[in-house]
């Protein structure tokens, strides 16, 4: 690929004095060669290609590509060299650690948003807190719950009528491996909705009183006003799918989204390096606008401070 020659202007949306996106250096003229392979979760594509087109349209490179193979396959692939970054909803496990090591991938690791599903109900159904050991009974499959005085005496004595995603959602897998502890362990008799019909699931849960549902939390969150919000118990209280609750991790239905890729590969100079500057400088941007929860202003800081550490690259402001 031929010189590419960027400005990252993209630095000034973060100014934080720290080394090559201080202050004096926003405006700096970067030599990048190179494209960029993503694979990874679902969830996280439309934000992906959003970062495709910004890395493109700065750099030139139009042989940048975006897969979703999937968490596990994209780990593994990023482990055997095939892909510079591997875009997953989970941490790395132990052994495909051991696995990146062995083949000499020196792992890091971004976080770049949150993803979390939110538990809903008709108005009139007060059900203000479950547990999760009641979600997993009304939930796994096979469940023979029919009514939601059946998972406890303070319930109402109405009839279940459930509504929830498709099985191909991040949202379910999401769902399924929190509450019953295994991703795609559910009861199928559901009431089903795809993501762009988010906000079709909301009316149609306010539109029956006996309705009881989830669903991903940014694809409906400016209809959320129109149903009952149900917090949930799993172990510590009840907590209400809040923003602050899902930013700060302690809403049980969340879950934080990363970037991993190898350090030798992310220098200031790099592609790798580049597409993952655009990225947390945009993090907020991307995140609202292509339906994840977006980090806080301090995670956004704490995340590039900690990647600038291990790639060297850490200049304390004088000031």
């Amino acid at each position: 690929m031929p010189q590419r020659f960027i400005s990252l202007i993209i630095c000034s949306a973060i100014v934080l004095g720290l080394g090559a996106c201080g202050a004096k250096s926003t405006a700096g003229l970067l030599t990048v060669r190179g494209r960029v392979a993503v694979d990874g979760s679902k969830s996280m594509q439309p934000f992906n290609l959003k970062a495709e087109t910004v890395f493109g349209n700065f750099t030139g490179d139009e042989d940048t590509s975006v897969e979703t193979s999937g968490d596990s396959v994209a780990l593994k692939r990023l482990c055997a060299g095939e892909i510079d970054i591997a875009s997953v909803a989970r941490e790395i496990t132990a052994a495909e650690s051991r696995a990146c090591a062995k083949n000499g991938v020196d792992l890091q690791r971004v976080m770049i948003a949150h993803q979390a599903a939110v538990l809903v109900t008709n108005r009139s159904l007060a059900i203000p807190c479950l547990k999760d050991s009641q979600l997993n009974l009304l939930w796994q499959r096979g469940s023979k719950i029919d009514n939601y005085r059946q998972l406890g005496s303070g319930l109402p004595q109405a009839p279940v009528s459930l509504f929830g995603p498709t099985e191909s959602s991040a949202a379910f897998q999401l769902y399924t491996s929190s509450i019953t502890g295994q991703a795609g362990d559910s009861r199928g008799d559901y009431k089903k909705f795809i993501y762009p019909q988010g906000p079709a699931m909301i009316a149609a849960v306010a539109a029956d009183r006996d309705a009881l549902g989830y669903f991903d939390y940014a694809w409906v969150r400016d209809q959320i006003g129109q149903v009952g919000q149900v917090a949930v118990d799993a172990g510590d209280g009840c907590v209400a799918p809040t923003l602050d609750a899902i930013q700060d991790g302690s809403y049980p239905l969340s879950r934080p989204l990363y970037y991993y890729f190898d350090r030798a590969k992310s220098g200031q100079l790099s592609a790798v390096g580049t597409f993952v500057e655009i990225t947390i400088a945009n993090a907020t941007l991307f995140a609202n606008r292509y339906f994840l929860v977006p980090l806080t202003a301090e995670q956004i800081v704490t995340e590039r401070v900690n990647w600038l550490k291990q790639t060297g690259r850490y200049k304390r402001s004088a000031g």
